[in-house]
């Protein structure tokens, strides 16, 4: 059986590593950041942390959102990029929202009435 610890006891342990990975890579000019890739062709998914140049794209991205670049046959040098806020509350409730909304009219039709939407959350009326 294989001894899993919990994130409590490896909590210091990845502070430091990460600490110390963010200096080694600001040394160089770079921030670390998360990136996953998709090759459509070969099947292949990775994720992975990356060193980016500071000016890079995914390291002037405001905190909280996402970027994904598609490199197709059209866009080969300068890839079409979509960016916009992460899946933060509002977003994962309007997502859900709309899921749930679009099960109900498959299974019963559609019925009239309103969206309304408060700060945080949505609701149908009628």
């Amino acid at each position: 059986k294989k001894d899993v610890k919990s994130y409590g006891d490896i909590e210091a342990d990845l502070d430091v590593l990460m600490t110390k990975r963010v200096s080694e890579a600001a040394a160089n000019g770079n921030v670390p950041r998360h990136v996953s890739s998709i090759d459509v062709q070969t099947g292949e998914i990775l994720i992975k942390m990356v060193d980016v140049p500071q000016n890079h794209l995914f390291a002037t991205l405001q905190p909280s959102c996402e970027c994904v670049r598609f490199f197709t046959q059209r866009h080969k040098t300068y890839p079409l990029i979509i960016q916009g806020p992460s899946a933060g509350p509002d977003s994962t409730a309007s997502a859900l929202l709309a899921e749930l909304l679009n099960l109900m009219r498959k299974s019963e039709g559609s019925r009239p009435g309103e969206i309304s939407r408060t700060n945080s959350s949505s609701f149908l009326i009628g």
